[in-house]
């Protein structure tokens, strides 16, 4: 099969939104085998659970007239599922493709020297999901948390209103959106489109 030419389109799927209202349930992080993130979300979505893989719909150009659209992970190996304690317990009966929960060896270990599970707060999650159906170009996610730069938001295209932090990098500048625990996925973006939130 022949590489593709170009990409000429990059959108995302916006996954239905945060079950507000359910104080309990927070946004894990699920470790599951490469190339089963979009099976496992299938799997727990059928089971009335809500679950989002970072991913991007790319329009490749194989040749002149062959284009087929295509599903890029952002972040492999990493399914994020929004459940309680209880719920958490039984996906990883309902769903054996779920190795199991990241945790947090930030926060300190209970009596029996465990470190709780790793959460990613809403309003992360809504800015993510957010880059990720809006960017015109491909975001590409670091596992290092960037966090140098000013707090911007930007004011016109596509992703109009995100809020974010700026790193540049020689003549390039890029929207920074971190998940604290994962790290950063970063989207060029014109130094025009931004305003500086003081």
């Amino acid at each position: 099969m022949n590489s593709p030419k170009e990409i000429i389109k990059v959108s995302a799927p916006l996954h239905k939104p945060s079950a507000g209202g359910v104080p309990d349930r927070k946004w894990h992080v699920a470790l599951v085998r490469r190339n089963y993130e979009r099976l496992c979300r299938d799997k727990l979505l059928s089971l009335g659970h809500e679950a989002y893989v970072a991913s991007q719909k790319e329009t490749h150009v194989y040749g002149s007239r062959n284009r087929r659209e295509v599903e890029r992970l952002v972040i492999p190996g990493i399914v994020f599922i929004l459940v309680n304690e209880k719920e958490r317990q039984a996906t990883l009966k309902e769903c054996p493709l779920i190795y199991h929960y990241m945790t947090n060896r930030a926060e300190r270990a209970n009596d029996l020297g465990r470190h709780p599970f790793a959460t990613i707060p809403d309003n992360q999650m809504e800015r993510l999901r957010y880059m990720l159906y809006h960017a015109e170009t491909p975001v590409n996610f670091t596992s290092e948390p960037l966090r140098l730069g000013d707090h911007i938001r930007v004011a016109r295209g596509q992703l109009a209103g995100l809020e974010g932090t700026i790193s540049r990098q020689a003549s390039s500048t890029f929207l920074v959106v971190t998940l604290d625990i994962l790290g950063s996925a970063m989207v060029t973006i014109s130094p025009d489109d931004i305003e500086r939130i003081a």
